[in-house]
């Protein structure tokens, strides 16, 4: 009986550590480039091809608009325009190795940090100086990082349902709090295991088998306070990036690599920040609670705080005339303009 579970157990660890090799991965998908909006270009920054959109007077005082985890330009679909209109020369890019950017790469930036000088090096490529910062979900934590990093480089700071919480705060409990960390990269546990080459290899089929775009839309709309909000035509935009060659070795790498606990930001530091802030919540968001948002007024006192009734996660596109307007006009208009 013994001998017969060892042999069992031999079987088990050989079709774990060869059976994944066994099975072939050509590469899928299409070129990114075939798939860029007809005004969208790409630079490359640290080797790295980075797809931007841009609208407005190339005098105009810049606004770089920062996407959250997993999503791309193309979710500040209805800020683009309105907010060129205004007066600004907006920007935004797709965070490699999101949207059409580059999907593999030695300096893909995955931690905050990495991420907020990845960011700095975009405005060089661009020229720009300083300019407003505008980040949503993971890309408000960039914000935080590069403001503390940069604040010269910073004229304004809008956190948009910001996953920004001070690495000395206890954890956040409840209220969809357990999916703030989420929001901030996965635990390091994950990524261990991850890292071990069989093990990555079977995250790599799983992800090909599993995570499909009605997968991803489906995710999505619990970010939604009314999930019916999802048309086919937002879906197929979220989706665009899952038929760039090399989306799932991307995503495998994200898990891997993405740990944003693994570099402090005190309390302190983003209570430092002087530029003047505005903080811009969904009152439904059950992705990054609002007890996040409400921490980070307290955190910055001096901002003005902003929310939306029956509005989750994605206030920019759910209450997007409400919010473009926040951002535009009074009584808020002295943020931004």
């Amino acid at each position: 009986m013994r001998r017969w579970i060892v042999r069992l157990l031999v079987l088990l660890l050989v079709v774990l550590l060869a059976g994944p090799y066994l099975i072939p991965m050509p590469a899928v998908g299409v070129e990114a480039a075939t798939l860029a909006d007809a005004d969208g270009y790409f630079i490359d920054v640290d080797g790295l091809s980075t797809y931007v959109l841009e609208r407005g007077d190339a005098d105009s005082p810049p606004l770089l608009l920062l996407h959250g985890w997993g999503a791309s330009t193309f979710s500040w679909r209805e800020q683009m325009n309105p907010l060129a209109e205004a007066g600004y020369r907006v920007i935004a890019f797709d965070r490699p190795p999101y949207g059409l950017s580059a999907k593999t790469g030695d300096t893909i930036p995955y931690t905050p940090l990495t991420l907020a000088d990845f960011t700095a090096r975009v405005l060089d490529k661009l020229e720009i100086q300083k300019a407003v910062l505008v980040g949503h979900s993971q890309g408000g934590a960039v914000v935080g990082y590069f403001a503390v990093k940069y604040p010269e480089r910073v004229e304004k700071v809008v956190f948009v349902s910001g996953a920004l919480r001070p690495t000395d705060d206890p954890p956040v409990t409840g209220g969809g709090g357990n999916r703030v960390g989420a929001q901030m990269g996965m635990p390091p546990f994950v990524s261990g295991l991850l890292n071990f080459p069989p093990l990555a290899r079977w995250g790599q089929l799983a992800i090909r088998t599993f995570v499909q775009p009605d997968f991803g839309t489906n995710i999505l709309r619990s970010a939604y306070h009314d999930p019916n909000f999802i048309t086919p035509a937002i879906a197929e935009g979220y989706s665009r990036a899952l038929r760039v060659v090399g989306w799932d070795e991307a995503l495998l790498r994200q898990l891997q690599n993405s740990s944003f606990t693994a570099e402090p930001l005190t309390a302190a530091q983003i209570s430092a920040i002087a530029a003047p802030v505005m903080i811009a919540w969904g009152e439904s968001d059950t992705w990054v609670p609002p007890i996040v948002g409400e921490r980070l007024h307290e955190l910055l006192p001096q901002a003005v705080y902003v929310t939306y009734p029956q509005v989750g996660h994605l206030p920019h596109e759910e209450a997007a005339a409400a919010f473009n307007a926040d951002l535009t006009n009074p009584p808020l208009y002295y943020v931004l303009l």
